[in-house]
């Protein structure tokens, strides 16, 4: 890949997006706009990052630009929790969790009759995404139920953030 920008940002904003500047789409963005998604527990797609450090463009490297935030990218890390703030809060039950979406939901749609604004649209799709993600991130994030033969050839050390353990 060749470009005319000299920074960090504004290069990997082009990688990512094919123009510079923010504002724009990223190409995850774009397919999962285009193509839609077949799962309904997981996002559309996903950004990879080892370790702490995000790119010098930061989160619009993977965001939805001017599409609806629904399409934008979502995080998972290779250590620690794999999504952030996916875990319920000590002392907070699923059944309790449940009741509280329910509610926020119920409030959201008294706002969007008023307001008509679509991005509450998004946030209440994203809040249900993240109750289903609950469920299906972890047992999908835990790589050391793989047999050997698979961390030689990928390289992982599970517990230990890297690339390799994301892929």
């Amino acid at each position: 890949l060749q470009t005319t920008q000299f920074n960090h940002a504004p290069g990997q904003m082009f990688m990512n997006t094919g123009f510079q500047f923010f504002g724009r789409p990223s190409m995850g963005s774009w397919l999962t706009y285009g193509l839609g998604s077949e799962a309904s527990d997981l996002p559309g797609f996903v950004v990879l990052l080892s370790g702490e450090n995000e790119p010098d463009g930061g989160k619009a490297c993977w965001g939805s630009g001017f599409l609806p935030t629904v399409y934008q990218g979502v995080q998972f890390r290779s250590a620690g929790d794999p999504v952030l703030f996916l875990t319920n809060p000590e002392g907070v039950s699923p059944e309790l969790r449940r009741q509280s979406l329910d509610t926020l939901k119920d409030l959201n749609e008294m706002h969007l009759k008023t307001a008509g604004d679509p991005e509450i649209i998004t946030r209440i799709a994203s809040f249900e995404m993240a109750y289903r993600m609950q469920s299906s991130v972890p047992e999908l994030m835990d790589i050391s139920k793989e047999p050997e033969s698979t961390h030689r050839i990928y390289g992982t050390e599970p517990g230990k953030a890297s690339f390799a353990n994301n892929c």
